[in-house]
């Protein structure tokens, strides 16, 4: 079987390395490892430049605007040269282009599209009229592409999956969690605080608006016994505060096993990467419950997972509530539990799953309705 996955990061020349991304240049050399025949097509970016350090065969393909002719073209010569079993395409700027490439094509190659976001939340957060039409135009465009190129859709989390069912009316989906990176720590003894010391918050992810770090700025002035620690890049400058430091690029989990505790303040959320490896490592976590951030902390409420509203005072009030509500024990507990739900091989096998039923279209299992929603595989 040979798979061709696709992924132009960020779209419209913007680039970004959040979840996503990362769970790509894990999961792209461990389908190569099982059998699978792989081939990228990218970004020369950091997901680029990581798919080639691990031995991916990789071809420098990118979006170079919102729409762009040239990427279709070249990406339907590259199918045509490659014949891929399966293409599988990931975010919104992959998964246009790869419809507009594959639409008239003779060899139906089967096609499968991870959004690993809800437009219509991004749609519904939006600041302005002019930002919300904007998102319009992406959802108008999507749906067209989508019943012009059918193809099958995966969400990663039951919140994105019921959004592609109810608003889009898209029927073809599979539910396929993300996972926790490979080769993924065990839960550790977490770290009581104590008097004598000054306690560690911190954030992961991309720094932009829609993830809510703007907030931290203030979280920190009202927390002078805290230090805030901001990993991760993007485009969103952040106020200076003296217990405020940003500290660029991290292994995630060395950063998360020195924090008391996580803070995922997301406006708009499909998964939430950053919480399920924190709480898998016992570290609790005060998070907003937007998108799919509720359903991947339900386990952990009330011992590692701490919903608040998106206002400083309240984040402040939630995390002093999170890093003194459980004992070692039932940290522990809980972070074994999320170890093993979220293991990678099991998504792996899920995804591979997925594509082996695609070559057997006669075979293949009904759709789910959404109250039987299950995990593939």
């Amino acid at each position: 079987m040979k798979v061709m996955f696709v992924c132009t990061t960020g779209g419209s020349g913007r680039r970004q390395f959040g979840g996503a991304e990362r769970i790509l240049t894990e999961i792209i050399p461990a389908h190569a490892r099982t059998g699978v025949d792989v081939i990228a097509a990218s970004s020369d970016d950091e997901v680029g430049a990581a798919l080639r350090a691990s031995g991916v065969p990789w071809v420098n393909l990118s979006a170079a605007s919102r729409i762009d002719l040239d990427y279709a073209r070249a990406l339907r010569r590259t199918i045509d040269e490659v014949k891929p079993d399966v293409v599988c395409a990931h975010l919104l700027s992959a998964a246009m282009h790869c419809r507009a490439a594959l639409v008239a094509q003779r060899r139906r190659t089967p096609l499968v599209v991870t959004m690993h976001t809800s437009l219509w939340q991004f749609r519904d957060t939006a600041p302005s009229l002019s930002r919300k039409a904007a998102v319009q135009s992406n959802i108008t465009l999507d749906l067209v592409m989508r019943r012009l190129r059918p193809h099958a859709s995966v969400a990663v989390s039951q919140f994105e999956a019921d959004e592609l069912r109810e608003r889009g009316r898209v029927k073809n989906v599979h539910l396929i969690p993300n996972p926790l990176p490979t080769a993924w720590p065990a839960p550790a003894s977490a770290r009581p605080p104590a008097p004598s010391r000054r306690l560690v918050i911190g954030y992961l992810g991309r720094i932009e608006p829609e993830k809510g770090v703007d907030l931290l700025p203030e979280v920190a002035s009202r927390m002078t016994d805290a230090d805030v620690k901001v990993a991760g890049s993007g485009a969103l400058a952040l106020d200076a505060r003296p217990n405020l430091e940003l500290v660029g690029r991290v292994d995630a989990a060395d950063f998360l096993r020195q924090l008391d505790c996580l803070v995922v303040p997301s406006r708009v959320e499909a998964f939430g990467l950053s919480a399920l490896e924190a709480m898998s490592l016992g570290v609790p976590v005060v998070h907003s419950g937007a998108g799919g951030l509720a359903e991947i902390t339900r386990h952990a409420a009330g011992t590692l997972a701490f919903r608040t509203d998106l206002v400083p005072a309240s984040i402040v009030t939630a995390i002093r509530q999170a890093v003194a509500a459980a004992t070692p024990e039932q940290r522990h507990s809980v972070a074994d539990w999320y170890a093993k739900e979220y293991a990678f091989d099991r998504c792996v096998d899920r995804w591979q799953s997925l594509y082996r039923s695609l070559l057997r279209p006669a075979r293949r299992r009904p759709v789910q309705s959404p109250a039987r929603d299950h995990l593939d595989g």
